[in-house]
């Protein structure tokens, strides 16, 4: 069996809930290339989907989303996989040269809070990729879980970022995440002093329980600079409380496609945390009243926002402006007052 393909059970989701949501062209917000030589070193959980492509640029990546989204046309905000021992270069070589075959995508370099200011303009120079994908793995933190905002990305990088008004995609640290009082403080002081940043907190600000989305969301809707996108969510009641407290035009589609996203089964909120429930780590998959594989995060997350735009009577605009215009806007467009 191929590691990616479409099961009985995952065409009729495709068929009977997803295929009239989803338009016929998307613009996919968060997704991430890899090459297994840049992840030699890496501390990261090889699966199937790696093995079937060792290699994973923008043309694989339309191959994969064509399988679980047919005859949708992509494009993307691109970047690599941001794993401890990772070789950077060679990953962000690997995003710039795939999405420049294509003007309608854009890419992002992996982040070091140890790299100079003029080793970080020398890299996007080299690159050309339109800003910074950090993450907790190698921040400065003693534990990289509990890293704030500045741990992962230090000022520098937003003054480049400010200057250059690029990007960048914040898979926010510590354990309540958009919820923590800190991480909360230092996104609206540096989005604030740094306003030509597009600042995309990932996972709605990594927002994967209805009780996080609920203390986290209102506090930072306000902020122009600042979007979401919603990468992973499969918590229908989190995109509730996001339609309800985020301006629609600040709110993107993404699928964390490849390794997240393309992974069978589910982001799910348990207490006050959430785990990933997943095949290679889920003995209940295989208990005899489940006759069915799970399917993938990325339908899961799908399904989740369908229900809540369904609420909100999401019309023809609504759902192109979700997939499409609002990124187009957001991400392509130069800064008003620049």
């Amino acid at each position: 069996m191929s590691a990616l393909q479409l099961l009985d059970d995952d065409r009729y989701i495709w068929e009977h809930e997803l295929a009239e949501f989803v338009p016929d062209r998307i613009f996919d917000a968060h997704t991430h290339l890899y090459g297994v030589e840049a992840l030699t070193h890496a501390e990261f959980r090889r699966s199937d989907l790696v093995e079937q492509w060792p290699y994973f640029g923008l043309d694989e990546l339309r191959h994969a989303s064509a399988i679980a989204f047919p005859d949708r046309e992509l494009h993307t905000l691109a970047m690599g996989w941001p794993a401890k021992g990772v070789d950077l270069v060679e990953m962000d070589v690997l995003v710039a040269e795939s999405v420049a075959t294509d003007p309608q995508s854009l890419g992002l370099m992996l982040a070091h809070p140890a790299l100079t200011r003029t080793q970080v303009e020398q890299r996007l120079d080299t690159t050309g990729l339109a800003g910074f994908k950090p993450y907790m793995c190698f921040s400065t933190a003693a534990d990289p879980a509990q890293c704030t905002v500045l741990e992962m990305l230090p000022e520098h990088y937003w003054q480049v970022a400010h200057e250059r008004q690029l990007i960048i995609v914040l898979h926010l640290g510590r354990h309540r995440a958009l919820a923590d009082p800190i991480n909360q403080r230092q996104i609206r002081d540096l989005a604030e002093r740094f306003p030509h940043v597009r600042l995309q907190l990932a996972h709605c600000g990594r927002c994967f329980t209805p009780e996080i989305a609920e203390a986290g969301l209102p506090t930072v809707a306000d902020l122009p600079n600042v979007h979401v996108d919603t990468s992973a969510v499969c918590e229908t009641e989190v995109f509730h409380i996001l339609l309800d407290t985020w301006p629609r035009e600040r709110i993107l589609f993404g699928t964390d496609n490849s390794l997240a996203g393309l992974t069978r089964g589910k982001y799910v909120a348990f207490g006050r945390g959430w785990y990933g429930i997943q095949e290679y780590n889920t003995a209940a998959f295989r208990a005899p009243h489940v006759p069915c594989r799970p399917t993938f995060v990325a339908y899961e997350n799908l399904r989740a926002i369908r229900y809540a735009a369904r609420r909100k009577g999401w019309g023809a605009a609504e759902h192109d402006d979700f997939f499409w215009n609002n990124a187009q806007r957001i991400l392509f467009h130069p800064l008003s007052g620049s």
